[in-house]
């Protein structure tokens, strides 16, 4: 079964087996309104991106301060965490192959530890549509749901980032954090 006919059979299943289950709450990035507290940052699938990966989560961390830093949690393949340095973060889950199904989507295992997370945001930093990280940000409990372009994605997260070539690294960075409102 190839990627996109999996996605589509993941979305019908989880649109029957979620239906009336989603809440969704309002939240606002203003002064006066409330801002997200708590990150979910979905590390990306491709050992290719791990690098921008590695750089966004250090730009986040001084962007947030030290205090704040603790919000957030990181969730992705085994793989890509060994990549990337975890020392600074003490909440994490990461995955392997034997948490996917078959085809390739979370496992009952991986959706059930899921399931329990309640955070303020999902960032997913899969430039690329990912499947299983599509599903797991779709399984996940969050108002704000932020991801890049893709026609897959536009049923899963609230807020869509264009990518701009090569130029994501910094005017990307910029634009997430002012979606975010951190400063």
């Amino acid at each position: 079964m190839n990627q996109l006919t999996s996605t589509k059979a993941l979305q019908w299943w989880q649109r029957i087996r979620f239906r009336g289950k989603q809440r969704f709450e309002s939240l606002s990035i203003k002064k006066r309104g409330k801002i997200p507290i708590s990150y979910l940052i979905i590390l990306p699938e491709h050992a290719t991106e791990s690098d921008l990966a590695k750089r966004f989560l250090v730009s986040m961390r001084n962007a947030l301060g030290p205090r704040k830093k603790r919000n957030m949690k990181l969730l992705g393949p085994e793989i890509i965490g060994n990549l990337i340095d975890i020392n600074e973060f003490n909440d994490y889950i990461f995955y392997n192959e034997e948490d996917l199904n078959r085809w390739g989507m979370p496992g009952k295992d991986l959706t059930s530890t899921c399931e329990k997370i309640s955070v303020d945001t999902v960032l997913d930093l899969n430039q690329e549509f990912a499947s299983a990280s599509a599903a797991l940000s779709k399984i996940i409990s969050a108002p704000m749901k932020l991801g890049f372009y893709s026609e897959e994605g536009e049923k899963i997260y609230n807020i869509m980032i264009r990518r701009k070539g090569e130029d994501l690294a910094e005017s990307g960075f910029k634009e997430i954090f002012q979606i975010l409102g951190i400063e």
